[in-house]
């Protein structure tokens, strides 16, 4: 998701054929928003709607329908309403760059972006920034850690920062004998260096650490070498099909036995869950699969406002209960509110003006109110007031090269295909593992 991340290979094909008649990108998405007009602000999503990833697409398209329904029934910005705009990257670098530049030089009012994945991102974001136009982004790259751009914001962990969740997890369940094995792609394998950093300072060894093709029609010799090296615990990223086809192996060969799996939140997904349990039953996915991602509360307000519009909204409704377990949307979701909020504190809709106060929305200071909505925020400035808007993923602190992590979530499986949170991995703790 990427968080999600972040991963583009979502698996979201449970679902796919409602979401195609809903989020797609090209004629039919056009249907479904308002004509554009002088009074209208272009929100881009940034993603692949085509391709083997289109999926992330239809991932990043909810909370972008979501943000600006509610931002659109609050009043606007400015005497504007928001739009979403499909921009699609294929998910290929190649493809990204001149569809990314196109949407740029011919979308009207383009103030605004969010999506920007994984695989794209080195290429995408220098389009958005060179044209001054501010993004949240849901991409993981630990290149963008320390980055100085000054329209970048990403309110999701970095790959590395999640593969250190997965093994401070590992080290709370007492389980040191760690076999990482991850499909050799490049979104899989994101979270590698964080994991491999992370494993000797909580005092666990990696047993094994293997690269594995994606969709092989067996994997038994790889199987056969990691039962030899006897792991309490698989860290493990890979594509449903991948996923079941390894751990059905492993059950045959290891005498019905297959230890926990830890893997990421992007997996959280009816296809997932349905590709999987097929194989190695619903008792293993529900009980010894441990899913890691961006934590956050699903108490808040911020979260019950997010939620009931994603079930409310025709849009997206058919997608609400796998999106809403997700962090990357969420945060994306958040960084619509908020680039919004800063518009209003800005008395502009322009990036260039309102990208300075984005800080400002989020930042605690004396005497402010804090907003959990859009809404919120709006009602408030308007009175006069000072706000800190604390979203879905929670109070955002962002340092100094407009990052924010936050904690982290372990969730498993309920048997309705649903998660449910089990344990929450502070952010100090994974700060730690790669300090």
């Amino acid at each position: 998701m990427s968080t999600i991340r972040r991963r583009v290979t979502l698996a979201l094909a449970g679902v796919g054929v409602v979401a195609a008649t809903v989020i797609a990108a090209g004629p039919a998405a056009a249907r479904l928003v308002p004509a554009a007009s002088s009074s209208t602000i272009s929100v881009g999503v940034v993603a692949p709607f085509t391709g083997p990833a289109a999926e992330f697409g239809q991932l990043l398209s909810v909370p972008c329908y979501v943000g600006t329904a509610l931002i659109n029934r609050a009043g606007g910005v400015l005497g504007s309403t928001l739009k979403c705009v499909p921009v699609d990257d294929t998910g290929d670098p190649a493809d990204a760059v001149p569809n990314v530049t196109k949407a740029i030089a011919t979308t009207s009012n383009f103030q605004m972006a969010i999506g920007l994945e994984t695989n794209t991102a080195a290429t995408t974001i220098p389009l958005l920034s060179r044209a001054k136009i501010p993004f949240f982004t849901t991409n993981g790259l630990v290149s963008y850690n320390h980055t100085t751009d000054p329209y970048f914001w990403r309110a999701t962990p970095a790959d590395n920062a999640n593969g250190a969740a997965f093994v401070a997890f590992a080290a709370h369940r007492g389980w040191r004998r760690i076999a990482v094995i991850f499909e050799n792609t490049a979104s899989n394998e994101a979270n590698l260096p964080g994991v491999m950093a992370a494993i000797p300072k909580e005092n666990a060894r990696a047993v094994i650490n293997l690269s594995i093709p994606g969709d092989s029609s067996s994997y038994s010799s790889v199987v056969e070498r990691v039962l030899a090296a006897h792991p309490q615990v698989l860290i493990f990223s890979a594509d449903p099909q991948t996923t079941a086809t390894f751990l059905s192996e492993y059950q045959q060969l290891n005498h019905n036995s297959v230890p926990p799996m830890i893997t990421a939140t992007e997996s959280l997904t009816p296809d997932f869950y349905d590709t999987v349990s097929k194989v190695i039953g619903t008792s293993y996915i529900t009980h010894h699969l441990y899913l890691v991602g961006a934590y956050f509360s699903t108490r808040s307000v911020a979260y019950k406002v997010y939620a009931k519009e994603a079930y409310a909204n025709p849009l997206t409704h058919k997608l609400a209960s796998t999106i809403l377990a997700v962090g990357p949307p969420a945060s994306a979701y958040d960084g619509l509110n908020i680039m919004a909020l800063a518009m209003l504190m800005a008395h502009s809709t322009k990036g260039s003006v309102y990208d300075r106060y984005i800080t400002q929305v989020v930042s605690k200071k004396p005497g402010a109110v804090v907003v959990q909505s859009f809404a919120a925020g709006k009602r408030a400035l308007a009175a006069g007031r000072k706000i800190q808007y604390e979203g879905v993923v929670g109070a955002i602190t962002f340092n100094r090269y407009h990052n924010f992590a936050g904690s982290f979530a372990v969730n498993v499986f309920r048997p309705s295909k649903a998660g449910v949170l089990v344990y929450v991995i502070p952010g100090a703790e994974v700060s730690r593992l790669l300090g």
